[in-house]
């Protein structure tokens, strides 16, 4: 590190609103307590920022009320305060965008489309790709279409499927690498003309890698009769493509451990035929290893950790724009734990460490020269926020998450473990109210289930602490990053060995001074949702409440869409989909049980809650319904309108329907 970091606020970039829902249980609440709801159901304020290659611009995503639509802006870099540049995109909205070049920014756009369900597309997210120039102007759709003749239907439902940038080439500046519809394209970002690079293969499947040329070196497919996803290569200036790793579940017969394989990327200059990947072939965590594909033979263990899975390479480019290693993530408190292998990014990492403490912060990007450096930080006391970090010496506010919500507005979260009844270690989140204990509490398992929680800014978790109640988010048995034993020893346990460490979550709470047993409830969405269906039955019952958000009810109806709709890894995860079914559980129901879910959900229909809401109603339990209309599953899904319906909802469930604020 060179010079003395500096902290410089600037603020110029968000306007708050006020749009509050108008409903009953919202009429309940305090105006304080209104303006809590808000801040925490609003849209992301600021969604990313970057610098050009030559720093002299820096582009920004914003809002500029709680649910209005994002816009591009774009800086001149030697002058923040100067009024910005705004591009919009008309119906859709700015979903992201990068610099491709100096001159030209890539934007992905978005929009809510009901025609397209009506088309009998299976989604409305309608997606679109265009560049444009720094100065706003020479925007240009990518890829260019070419007139033809087919249906206007035809026309109007590709113009609304987007490309996906495969490969940035960050050393060509006029051109990217796109997957359109299957295939990879050599798109011009300056006219939007395109090339044909490589076709999807009925043998090898799609393309998953390019080496630091360009050239396609990597396929991956999925393999019906092995249930796994299967990973092809070919040697430099080859044409043969051989197998070298595929992905698979245990499933007690062919395959007796579960298989992690994961091409990384081609890092080494000097030798094109190796090979980056992470792998677990000889430990319970995964590590990452360079494989030689001459001999097609790992090389040698590049990273591992002992306790927790690694999960990338950190880079950066290089004066030919190439990407070079400078470290490895693994999965500790975050999912991108960072370690640091270069001696000069980490001292410069470790100062800004020291001017951003407490959080997780990451460099997105910088300028060719290493003069500008945009940094983002997230702790749980902290929103994502970026930073401009200016010859290593001074630090500029850009702009942050959640504007409204300031560090002494939120709550402290631990990372701490525990043991599960049969001694296993179980790693969790504990996010605590101020006050003094014990609080009234919420068990929060996440989605997935093969998913993890990451340690840092969660709205839902310091939603609940903001309204006085600790929160744990517990890493159950199948949750991802945590070593092959732990994955595999929730296998087919839905229900069972799972829920067993998630009710274990409540009675670490309650050792710890915490809450008391019989105040606690179970929140989760998705998996989660299903965990708090199980949790409303269980017997004996440790929770006293419970809220089941997008849940899996009917275990049967959601394998089966899986094996008809599921992705490449769900479907090699197919068999370790299986436990007990809520729908078989709900004459046992015995608390109070909060039912949410989305009617435009894709991910979980909603068909699910519904027949668990059915058989409440006529078994005569205790019981409410929330139809969040137009949400989906997902973050990005689920918008402001949806939260400010569901969260007050939540809280009168929790402190009046079940009494827990005692």
């Amino acid at each position: 590190m060179t010079g003395k970091f500096t902290a410089v606020l600037t603020a110029f970039l968000f306007i708050t609103q006020t749009a509050l829902a108008d409903d009953a249980v919202l009429s309940k609440f305090t105006t304080e307590e209104k303006s809590v709801f808000e801040a925490f159901a609003r849209d992301d304020a600021m969604l990313t920022a970057q610098v050009s290659p030559d720093g002299k611009h820096i582009l920004t995503i914003i809002r500029e009320g709680v649910d209005t639509d994002p816009v591009l802006l774009i800086f001149d870099t030697d002058d923040l305060s100067k009024r910005p540049i705004g591009v919009g995109a008309g119906k859709m909205e700015v979903a992201g965008a990068n610099f491709v070049n100096n001159e030209r920014i890539l934007m992905s756009l978005r929009q809510d489309i009901d025609t397209l369900e009506r088309l009998g597309i299976d989604t409305r997210q309608g997606a679109r790709a265009a560049t444009v120039d720094v100065n706003g102007k020479n925007f240009t759709g990518l890829p260019r279409r070419n007139f033809d003749r087919r249906s206007k239907i035809e026309v109007f439902s590709e113009n609304l499927s987007s490309l996906i940038v495969f490969n940035s080439l960050p050393w060509d500046p006029d051109h990217i690498l796109a997957l359109i519809k299957g295939d990879i394209f050599k798109v011009n970002v300056n006219d939007g003309s395109q090339k044909l690079v490589a076709r999807r293969s009925d043998r090898y499947g799609f393309v998953s890698i390019v080496d630091r040329d360009g050239d396609v070196r990597l396929r991956r497919s999925f393999s019906v009769g092995d249930n796994a996803i299967v990973f092809y290569a070919r040697r430099k200036n080859e044409d043969e493509w051989f197998e070298i790793g595929r992905v698979r579940a245990a499933d007690g017969e062919k395959n007796a451990v579960s298989t992690e394989f994961g091409p990384l990327g081609f890092f080494n200059e000097k030798d094109p035929n190796e090979l980056w990947v992470i792998s677990n072939h000889e430990s319970n965590t995964s590590g990452v290893y360079a494989l030689d594909l001459k001999t097609r033979k790992f090389k040698e263990l590049l990273f591992r950790h002992p306790e927790f899975d690694a999960s990338g390479v950190m880079t950066k480019l290089d004066k030919d724009r190439k990407p070079t290693p400078i470290g490895f993530f693994h999965n500790e408190r975050h999912e991108f734990f960072p370690y640091l292998t270069d001696p000069e990014e980490a001292a410069l990492m470790a100062g800004i460490d020291q001017i951003l403490p407490n959080a997780i912060n990451r460099i997105r990007s910088r300028s060719d020269d290493g003069r500008y450096i945009i940094v983002t930080s997230n702790g749980p006391q902290r929103p994502t926020a970026w930073y401009l970090l200016i010859d290593q010496r001074q630090i500029v506010s850009l702009g942050t998450q959640r504007p409204e919500l300031k560090e002494d507005d939120l709550s402290p979260a631990e990372w701490v473990s525990y043991r599960a009844r049969d001694g296993r270690k179980i790693w969790s989140i504990v996010t605590t109210p101020k006050g003094k204990g014990p609080f009234p509490a919420v068990v929060m398992p996440h989605g997935g289930p093969i998913a993890r929680d990451s340690w840092g800014f969660d709205p839902w978790a310091q939603m609940l602490a903001s309204f006085g109640y600790v929160v744990i988010q517990p890493q159950f048995r199948i949750s991802e990053g945590f070593g092959t034993d732990h994955l595999e020893a929730g296998y087919a346990q839905w229900g069972l060995t799972q829920q067993d460490d998630i009710d274990d979550a409540g009675s670490f709470l309650v050792k710890r001074g915490l809450a008391k047993a019989d105040n606690i409830a179970i929140f989760g969405w998705s998996y989660g949702g299903y965990a708090a269906f199980i949790g409303s039955a269980r017997d004996p019952n440790p929770y006293k409440c419970a809220i089941a958000g997008a849940g899996v009810a009917d275990v049967p109806l959601f394998r089966a869409e899986q094996r008809r709709n599921g992705s490449f890894t769900e479907k090699s995860f197919l068999k370790t989909l299986d436990g007990l079914n809520p729908l078989d559980m709900v004459d046992s129901v015995d608390i109070p049980i909060l039912v949410i879910h989305g009617d435009d959900d894709e991910r979980v229909p909603i068909v699910e809650s519904d027949k668990f809401v059915n058989k409440l109603k006529s078994e005569g339990k205790v019981h409410k319904y929330v139809v969040l209309k137009g949400a989906n599953h997902f973050f990005g899904t689920i918008y402001y309108r949806h939260y400010m319906e569901m969260y007050p909802a939540m809280i009168d469930w929790l402190d009046n329907t079940c009494g827990m604020k005692q």
